[in-house]
């Protein structure tokens, strides 16, 4: 299937192709899909006891105070909380520079500045819109008739 053309249709699958994927990537991704087809192999009978049962697990784990993790998810969350703090800190020495600036400046107005493009630069010259005209197929059709009986391709 060529999905590079395509219209609205084509369009909006891939987009929600690609937050399905995204939404998987957020969970787990390939092991999450893989569990889920796993699931889907299961009667319904199965899947009634055995969903629940993995609820129950994974939200023990989540609202335990030992939680699994590995040095990566340690250092990842140490940059996560050092970036967020920079982040603060900077918009905090913003703020503070800013108010300075608008204390010094409370008389300082707007002024026009010379030079840019000249007024005429600016103006854009758009093309017509070309409305398509309503046609009736039944003369449509009729024209098509005599033409084809005139053409020349008919005279052997």
């Amino acid at each position: 299937m060529n999905w590079s053309k395509g219209g609205d249709f084509t369009k909006n699958l891939l987009s929600l192709q690609l937050q399905l994927k995204t939404l998987l990537e957020g969970v787990g991704g390939e092991d999450t899909a893989a569990l889920l087809d796993a699931i889907a192999h299961l009667t319904k009978s199965e899947r009634a006891v055995v969903i629940p049962l993995l609820a129950r697990v994974v939200q023990r784990i989540a609202s335990g105070e030992k939680r699994l993790s590995t040095q990566e998810d340690k250092e990842l969350k140490d940059f996560e909380d050092s970036l967020f703090d920079s982040v603060l800190e900077a918009f905090g020495n913003t703020a503070a520079a800013n108010e300075t600036d608008l204390a010094k400046d409370r008389e300082a107005k707007l002024a026009v500045v010379p030079g840019g493009k000249s007024p005429s630069d600016r103006v854009a010259i758009k093309k017509p819109i070309r409305v398509p005209a309503l046609i009736d197929l039944s003369k449509e059709r009729e024209s098509r008739r005599k033409n084809a009986a005139s053409s020349p391709r008919d005279i052997v």
